[in-house]
């Protein structure tokens, strides 16, 4: 199960049943503690890393230097199956939408496209 479909959820604690239509009788589930558990750990094991604007993989999901900019993050399995010219895509969409590199706080969440 992906963090998406929790978020996509009708309710606190279930989520949309794929197939079905939102807000019909029947269309959500309840989602088990165990199954969020593994979800977590696996996210946890995942190698992420930082891409920017032209497409280059940078390194592991920090911010390198502070001339570098606003890092946008991916499992490494997923940028590297993305491509060059999406990542750079998604790189520079992050930048457009969160352009302030020393905002304070909690990260501001850019959804990107991707498959998988």
């Amino acid at each position: 199960m992906r963090y998406r479909h929790i978020l996509e959820a009708c309710w606190k604690g279930y989520r949309r049943v794929p197939g079905t239509k939102a807000n019909t009788p029947g269309s959500c589930e309840k989602i088990s503690e165990q199954e969020l558990e593994e979800d977590l750990r696996k996210w946890f094991k995942e190698k992420w890393v930082r891409f920017g604007p032209d497409g280059k993989i940078r390194g592991a999901c920090a911010r390198g230097s502070s001339s570098e900019g606003k890092p946008k993050c991916l499992p490494q399995k997923k940028a590297h199956s993305l491509g060059k010219k999406k990542r750079a895509s998604a790189a520079a969409k992050k930048r457009r939408e969160d352009p302030n590199p020393n905002r304070k706080g909690k990260a501001k969440h850019v959804a990107t496209k991707t498959k998988g």
